[in-house]
């Protein structure tokens, strides 16, 4: 390089000209930005919140694992000893006017399954009903029957069955029927006094061909109405005059199931457990509920971020 050159390139530089503030800093604006990181604060806040959720799972648990009364036992052993309710039992054939069906479960303990079954199915038929059907197990000692005895025998055939053994447990059930007898009978007085009429019109010697097949037709479909609806009220009937008593028979001290009981260390664990589903599904419905402002902000910011390139792309060109 000559000694001209050199003197030209000393004096640009010594009077090169200088740019404004304000485009300085406006270059500086569109400098990139370095990609932000999660905050220490944010991280934190996120831990203390988790180990929060935890320990008030666990506060829970302890809270709610005590130690609860037993009762089914003593239940078990109340009924055991308790009387003969059904041969203390006032009125138990209800309403003599009405149609009413009556069902008895009886769960009874006796020394001997084999001698009791025989005794039961004889009791139901010296009172004038018999054995619908009769299980015996003699592997698991048990037997199953289901009696039908006339409603006026109910009183007497509960406390005779009663007497067989130990009662364990027992329930009586009362439904009406008279209503539903009384609509199948008006029902079936209805239909009677269709076909007759039905009957009457086809004796007509002047009746269209058409017509008649059409009451023919209509004459058929009353005569199987009818007879449906005097099969569904035999049905009533019979469940009304009889009554179903269904009976258990065990050597067995219980036939309740042994519950399993937990210690408190489970009950604490399943108890902590089922508080931070709770808290999980409190969290997720929360994130459900709030999405849709979270992906209005990202769309903001992404228009924001678009918005910014481009000018930056305008100011470099």
């Amino acid at each position: 390089m000559s000694a001209n050159e050199m003197t030209v390139e000393l004096l640009l530089r010594a009077h090169a000209p200088r740019a404004p503030e304000a485009l300085r800093a406006r270059v500086l604006e569109l400098e990139p930005r370095p990609t932000p990181t999660p905050s220490r604060r944010l991280v934190l806040a996120l831990a203390v919140a988790l180990l929060a959720a935890v320990a008030a799972a666990v506060v829970h648990g302890l809270a709610s694992s005590g130690p609860k009364p037993q009762q089914l036992q003593r239940a078990v052993d109340g009924a055991a000893k308790a009387p003969h309710v059904y041969a203390n039992t006032p009125s138990i054939a209800g309403a003599p006017t009405r149609l009413q069906h009556y069902e008895a479960t009886l769960d009874v303990r006796v020394s001997s399954v084999s001698s009791a079954t025989s005794h039961a199915t004889r009791i139901a038929t010296s009172l004038g009903g018999y054995a619908e059907s009769v299980t015996y197990s003699s592997s698991s000692r048990t037997s199953s029957l289901v009696l039908r005895v006339p409603v006026q025998n109910v009183k007497a055939a509960l406390s005779r069955l009663t007497a067989l053994g130990t009662i364990v447990s027992q329930n009586l059930s009362v439904s009406d029927l008279q209503h539903d007898l009384q609509v199948e009978t008006a029902q079936i007085a209805e239909l009677r006094r269709t076909i007759a009429a039905l009957t009457a019109a086809l004796r007509s010697p002047s009746l269209p061909d058409a017509q008649r097949v059409i009451l023919q037709i209509r004459l058929a479909n009353a005569k199987r109405s009818l007879s449906e609806r005097l099969h569904a009220r035999t049905g009533t009937i019979a469940a009304g005059t009889t009554a179903r008593l269904s009976l258990t028979l065990s050597t067995k001290r219980s036939l309740v199931p042994a519950a399993h009981h937990r210690g408190r260390l489970g009950r604490m664990v399943r108890s902590a457990v089922g508080f931070l589903a709770l808290e999980g599904t409190v969290a997720l419905y929360t994130l459900i509920v709030l999405s849709p402002v979270a992906l209005l902000a990202a769309l903001l910011w992404s228009l924001r971020e678009a918005r910014r390139r481009r000018d930056e792309r305008l100011v470099m060109e």
